[in-house]
């Protein structure tokens, strides 16, 4: 468990050919009291509303296809530092592992699991808000467990939304998911229906970080561990990483997530997607000024 274990990674920045099969964004529409419209359909060329199923799975925004770049020269920085431990080699190790996806919009867009799953939390917690627990879990099917401990809700949850045995991708996400489980499982928060909307808030915050940390450290962190490299100094990175983009993912939800507001999907997505990319760059700056 953790972001330690790192998978080997891509030789080059590539992702996978289903990656786009998803990659569409509706618009949301705005219901005129400041919420969005759920499951608002596309106008025919005749102006009429088109008859067709909605799909409310949450949706990874698409971006351009960014051509593949070599991932050599960040794995050498992140190598430098744990030989090392300067901050000026994991500051340009994160530099060079963000140019080689075409910016930090082309690093969410290679993490699309993680974007569906800190969605589908987000959803969570906004109907929480809105509706009361019973029905946040609804959408779930898991309505029956709204007066369960929170820490069983999650543990169901985390199957439900990252299965085992998935993508690297999915495992990301999964893996971010329990150590949200393990942080939280180490504090007094009850049952379910006693949870409080800060308390999910932090919960999908905690989350959000493990994925972005993870997804960074395994694809930078490969075979850093051999040679000289020293694990105390791996282990630093990884803290380094999550304090820095701790806060910032707290201050994207903190301006930009508002729970209590009704959502489409497609605009949670979308949103959840901006603050990935917001703390990725945030990241990036605070480690170039530290450097």
């Amino acid at each position: 468990m953790g972001t330690s274990s790192s998978y080997g990674g891509p030789k080059n920045a590539l992702e996978p050919d289903w990656l786009d099969d998803d990659a569409s964004v509706g618009k949301a529409q705005d219901d005129g009291n400041g919420g969005d419209v759920e499951g608002t359909d596309s106008i025919d060329g005749n102006g009429e509303d088109a008859d067709r199923p909605v799909n409310n799975d949450p949706v990874v925004p698409a971006l351009a296809a960014i051509p593949p770049q070599p991932l050599g020269g960040a794995r050498g920085n992140f190598t430098r530092f744990t030989n090392s431990g300067s901050t000026k080699a994991l500051s340009g190790a994160v530099s060079s592992y963000t140019a080689s996806a075409g910016g930090s919009r082309g690093i969410v867009r290679r993490m699309p699991n993680s974007v569906r799953t800190s969605s589908s939390i987000a959803s969570l917690a906004s109907s929480f808000v809105r509706d009361g627990p019973v029905e946040a879990l609804r959408q779930f099917n898991l309505e029956s467990l709204a007066g369960r401990p929170a820490i069983e809700v999650f543990d169901v949850l985390v199957d439900e939304l990252c299965p085992e045995g998935g993508t690297i991708d999915e495992a990301v996400a999964r893996d971010a998911f329990i150590d949200a489980i393990v942080i939280f499982s180490e504090q007094d928060i009850g049952n379910f229906d006693e949870l409080t909307p800060d308390q999910l808030n932090e919960f999908l915050a905690v989350i959000m970080t493990g994925c972005i940390v993870s997804k960074v450290i395994n694809e930078i962190g490969t075979n850093s561990l051999h040679g000289s490299a020293n694990n105390n100094l791996y282990h630093e990175a990884e803290t380094t990483l999550r304090d820095y983009t701790s806060g910032a993912v707290r201050d994207g939800l903190s301006r930009s997530f508002d729970s209590a507001r009704n959502m489409s999907s497609a605009r949670m997505s979308e949103l959840i997607s901006g603050i990935f990319t917001d703390a990725l760059d945030i990241l990036q700056a605070t480690l170039e000024a530290e450097a």
